[in-house]
């Protein structure tokens, strides 16, 4: 169960009422929470097919196409499902671990730079039985798929790269490592029986988010589990919001850490901020749990003493279904976000124009 703790989150209420942003949103044909009823066997089969053939599974993507892969195998703490998305020599050099490596391919577009460059890479270094394909039907990268003969997975057209865990994305490469994709999405349905109604978790976070009138947003979970669910949250929320000068700035942290090198900004530097904390009760059963939630609702209290607002995201629990709860909390308070901001959350503009400029750089030199 995910409760909302404001106590410490004066608001005002929005303008625009929830029927306007839900119709505003609805209006978008955005399929992030439709994806949910999709059938997830083809995802299992394919995994029961080849899970003890490859000791390692390789996510070759970058950005959305790798944030969220990255989310789902820190969080079940996994060894089998890694993700490489970087072009740092370095780093590239040390994958992959494993001679029976599967390489999933994921890019929406079917041309980003960055993988394409990855993907020649590791054909140089592995057979091509070891690749498998991610990608909108029609794309480059689909039609060489084909051409090789090489599984290919259908990305959905109407869900954006920072939306699509919950789709082949995410779940295809999960479901290779043996992780619970289907309590990941029962939570997320959950979470999605919530959004339609004005007394739902996400309206009411979006709610306070907007009210606090802070325009940077600290993630701030007590426990390591969610530590790289919040470089997911950072483009979420980041590259939904920042359009037309408008925005919230997302900085992710992680506590108790992050007491020691935040808290002293968040308590008495610029007001600016609005502090998001995660709580999990479960942790409580050990004496370490209690030092860490203690410290959470302390730094909690001693901003909001100072006038300073913060939510707290309270868990019953941390588990896969939790986690699925957690996605579609916030990729729909981001959704409503977008309305309340009177942008669109769903495009990307400024990113779209690097791309252009990095190949014109490339031709030059």
């Amino acid at each position: 169960m995910i409760q909302l703790d404001f106590t410490y989150a004066p608001t005002n209420p929005p303008d625009k009422s929830f029927d306007e942003v839900l119709a505003g949103f609805q209006a978008r044909k955005q399929g992030f929470l439709d994806v949910l009823d999709e059938p997830i066997e083809p995802y299992l089969s394919f995994a029961e097919k080849f899970k003890d053939k490859f000791d390692e599974v390789l996510v070759l993507g970058i950005g959305g196409s790798a944030l969220g892969g990255k989310m789902l195998a820190d969080f079940f703490g996994g060894k089998k499902l890694r993700v490489l998305d970087t072009l740092d020599p370095e780093e590239v050099a040390k994958f992959p671990h494993s001679p029976n490596t599967l390489v999933v391919v994921i890019s929406k577009s079917g041309g980003t730079l960055e993988t394409m460059a990855l993907r020649d890479h590791f054909l140089k270094k592995l057979p091509l039985d070891r690749f498998v394909v991610v990608t909108e039907t029609g794309s480059t990268l689909w039609d060489w798929a084909e051409k090789k003969q090489v599984p290919a997975f259908e990305m959905p057209q109407n869900v954006g790269g920072r939306f699509s865990v919950l789709t082949s994305v995410g779940l295809l490469p999960a479901a290779v490592a043996d992780l619970p994709i289907r309590q990941i999405l029962d939570g997320a349905r959950k979470m999605r029986a919530e959004f339609e109604s004005p007394d739902g978790l996400p309206w009411q976070l979006a709610q306070a988010i907007w009210g606090s009138g802070k325009a940077q947003l600290v993630h701030f979970p007590y426990g390591e589990k969610l530590k790289t669910f919040g470089d997911w949250w950072v483009q979420l929320v980041g590259e939904s919001t920042g359009k037309e000068g408008k925005g919230f700035t997302p900085i992710s942290a992680v506590g108790p850490t992050d007491q020691h090198s935040l808290l002293q900004l968040l308590s008495d530097g610029p007001d600016t901020f609005l502090s998001l904390f995660v709580e999990n009760k479960a942790i409580e059963t050990d004496p370490l749990g209690k030092i860490v939630n203690a410290e959470c609702r302390a730094t909690a209290q001693s901003l909001g003493e100072k006038g300073r607002p913060n939510i707290t995201i309270r868990l019953s629990k941390l588990d896969a279904e939790t986690l699925g709860q957690l996605i579609v909390l916030w990729e729909g308070t981001v959704a409503l976000l977008g309305e309340l901001l009177e942008i669109n959350a769903f495009d990307q503009p400024g990113v779209e124009r690097g791309k252009i400029l990095t190949q014109q750089f490339l031709k030059q030199s």
